[in-house]
């Protein structure tokens, strides 16, 4: 048996909107999963630079991250898969904003702007807790890569979405926000690539999630979790429900699939 590797969402399952905290049970899970040389990726839709403003991640180090939902993959050593949205979708994009007033919030490699800001976009990162993106020139799209867009607004950008070609749409807010990325990225392709940087086999990896969007990651692994505050849907296809975030979720659950020893953390 190779190295192993654990891959964990972060909203819903590393951290908690309960509290706004990575619990402490966490922590000291991703400490000993390191200290016994098992590779800890971060997979999440959001943007290094969202990643960097959440207090609650601050000292916790991963291997390697899938970000932006696998369009945008990287660790130390630099890019290890990028998915950019196809020009004709970006031109698309472009066309609409000029005759429509709808936010639309841009990830590039190290970089994010929204066209506009209402009341939608308010909202919708106060649920997350991230602060409201800065407004930037929709010019600047034709200009540099972008990796992921965020429609807000389902009914109102409905008609934009329809229109693009090479997307793949995953929802995060039922009537308020929406990823969109190439449609070849997904957490699933992240892993993949992350793999097999690190020469992991399949049955080596475990993945955790709490939504729907997780599904494809934790159908990769060898080992699907979902949280036990996830989404029903994805606890039927898990192999494994683990606790609440809250509850002890990340520890309790790697230790039910034997990637952690209950006497490593004395046993809390």
């Amino acid at each position: 048996m190779g190295r192993k590797a654990v891959f964990f969402d972060c909203d819903g399952t590393l951290l908690s909107h309960h509290t706004n905290t990575v619990p402490a049970s966490a922590k000291l899970a991703l400490k000993a999963l390191q200290e016994n040389g098992i590779l800890t990726v971060l997979s999440t839709g959001r943007h290094l630079c969202e990643l960097k403003k959440l207090s609650a991640l601050n000292g916790l180090h991963f291997d390697a991250y899938i970000t932006m939902n696998g369009a945008y993959s990287f660790d130390e050593k630099g890019i290890i898969e990028e998915w950019p949205i196809e020009a004709e979708d970006i031109q698309t994009v472009y066309e609409f904003l000029k005759k429509h007033i709808v936010p639309v919030q841009f990830f590039e490699a190290e970089h994010t702007f929204i066209s506009s800001v209402n009341d939608t976009v308010i909202r919708s990162q106060q649920m997350i807790h991230t602060p409201v993106p800065e407004t930037g020139r929709t010019e600047r799209i034709l200009e540099e890569p972008v990796y992921m867009m965020v429609p807000f607004g389902i009914q109102e950008s409905e008609p934009l979405i329809r229109s693009l070609n090479h997307v793949a749409v995953t929802r995060w807010s039922e009537h308020d926000a929406c990823d969109l990325i190439h449609e070849s990225a997904g957490k699933e392709r992240g892993m993949r690539a992350v793999m097999k940087r690190y020469g992991i086999e399949r049955g080596d990896a475990a993945a955790f999630g709490d939504a729907m969007n997780d599904h494809s990651m934790l159908e990769e692994a060898g080992i699907g979790v979902c949280m036990g505050n996830g989404d029903p849907s994805l606890k039927e296809t898990a192999d494994y429900v683990t606790d609440d975030i809250d509850e002890n979720g990340i520890l309790h659950g790697l230790i039910e699939i034997g990637f952690l020893k209950e006497s490593l953390i004395g046993g809390k």
